[in-house]
């Protein structure tokens, strides 16, 4: 397990928390299952939630702990966003379930 670490050329940069090329193909990876989520249920959140996994990106560019504390604020904003338009989104669909449902048993008494 050591001789794994040992064989690394160089130190990881502390903010970073992948390796480049890890953290890229992490970031298309999850942009594509939320793209595809999005596509599939039509949920806003879904945006969101991409876009907060790509904002953790922005350490690879700009290593430091003043962007840390950005990225913090981004991804919390983010992340509410989300939590708010799913909930939103949730009764929004719930509401029209729920007409869709009466006018069909409307159509359907006698």
């Amino acid at each position: 397990m050591i001789g794994l670490f040992a064989s690394e050329p160089a130190m990881q940069n502390i903010f970073t928390p992948l390796p480049f090329g890890m953290h890229i193909g992490f970031c298309i990876f999850a942009t594509i299952i939320y793209l595809l989520e999005f596509y599939r249920k039509r949920s806003p959140h879904y945006l969101l939630m991409m876009l907060a996994v790509d904002a953790t990106f922005l350490v690879q560019l700009f290593p430091n702990s003043t962007m840390v504390g950005i990225l913090a604020v981004i991804e919390g904003v983010l992340l509410i966003g989300a939590i708010v338009l799913a909930v939103v989104w949730s009764k929004k669909r719930k509401a029209q379930e729920q007409t869709q449902a009466g006018v069909i048993n409307e159509d359907s008494d006698p």
